[in-house]
């Protein structure tokens, strides 16, 4: 008999842990994110609820459970609009995986939201900006749906319009290291 009594650590899986700093009867307390970069600081207000996917701010709201105000000093406001509306779309909801690799060109056949497939249909320098201000956040489902935009923009080029991204992209991400390196 007590070979089937299991711990309760035991019988949670992963997902259903509960996260620190948000606990059930607070999750539609309004935060506000607070973008970074050389530009002047925006803000952006989302429940906690619909912020929980970033583990920067789940990790945030950890040490300081009464904290409204989230400072994302690495991402720009208007990346931070884009994640600002991505996070609120999915309403703490992780969406379900993307599969990997991309075997196709087309967005809409490898979401299972449309909306993500239309949200994620920007400029190749946008998404590099909400890969990187996901990847900031800590917003694995964002950063995984960006990459698979860039993949299905990838598998349509030929090899020398691929290297001449992958510099363009590198160039992009040294010029806001030394922006960040300049303002310390």
């Amino acid at each position: 008999m007590t070979d089937a009594v299991l711990d309760s650590t035991e019988t949670k899986e992963p997902h259903e842990e509960e996260e620190g700093g948000l606990d059930d009867d607070d999750l539609d307390t309004q935060l506000t994110l607070i973008s970074g970069g050389q530009e002047p600081e925006e803000r952006y207000t989302l429940t906690k609820r619909e912020a929980k996917l970033s583990a920067l701010v789940v990790n945030l709201l950890e040490g300081d459970q009464a904290a409204t105000e989230i400072p994302v000093p690495k991402v720009r406001g208007h990346i931070l609009a884009f994640i600002v509306d991505w996070l609120k779309h999915h309403k703490g909801e992780k969406p379900p995986d993307l599969p990997c690799p991309v075997r196709t060109t087309k967005m809409e056949r490898i979401v299972a939201d449309q909306w993500d497939a239309d949200f994620i249909n920007k400029d190749r320098k946008t998404v590099f900006e909400i890969i990187l201000g996901a990847n900031y956040m800590d917003i694995q489902p964002l950063l995984h749906l960006g990459c698979a935009k860039i993949a299905t923009e990838i598998k349509k080029l030929p090899q020398e319009e691929i290297n001449r991204i992958l510099q363009e992209e590198e160039q992009f991400r040294k010029s806001q290291g030394q922006n960040e390196t300049a303002k310390a």
